[in-house]
């Protein structure tokens, strides 16, 4: 096999991996679509509508779907959780395993100031208009996991 032959099916299997379906974790709002691998670390933290106190939750996907593993806030009422398992500086905090489905959707107004982070890295950065996030797990070609845009 010559090396011209061996260099195109080796450019081949790398186009056909890249193209190759994966699940991934897809965050849409503002006409735009970020992905992410599943597993990745989702943190969303928002000032609540009623309490306007900090509130913070961070959630997981997995092949089945999302999952909330922690909640962290600083008053109570309104919906917020009675049932506090331990501090974390100012923060009531619980930890949970709560499966919210394969998708969901929040819907946050500017009073919120809401910020969502993946892997420590942000998404979004306090909009100054509501808006509505959308959370799916979806097939998608792994480059776009890559490239981490749609």
């Amino acid at each position: 096999m010559s090396s011209r032959t061996l260099s195109f099916f080796v450019i081949l299997i790398i186009f056909l991996l890249l193209f190759l379906p994966v699940k991934a974790v897809e965050i849409r709002f503002d006409g735009n679509a970020y992905m992410y691998p599943l597993g990745s670390k989702i943190e969303i933290t928002y000032v609540h509508s009623v309490e306007r106190s900090t509130v913070v939750e961070v959630l997981v996907a997995n092949e089945s779907g999302f999952y909330a593993v922690e909640m962290k806030w600083k008053d109570f009422g309104a919906g917020l959780p009675e049932d506090i398992q331990g501090m974390e500086g100012d923060y009531y905090v619980k930890h949970v395993s709560d499966y919210l489905g394969r998708s969901f959707s929040y819907w946050f107004i500017p009073i919120n100031h809401v910020n969502i982070t993946v892997n420590g890295s942000p998404v979004l950065n306090n909009p100054e208009h509501e808006l509505l996030v959308d959370f799916e797990i979806k097939r998608v070609p792994f480059v776009l996991i890559l490239i981490r845009r749609w």
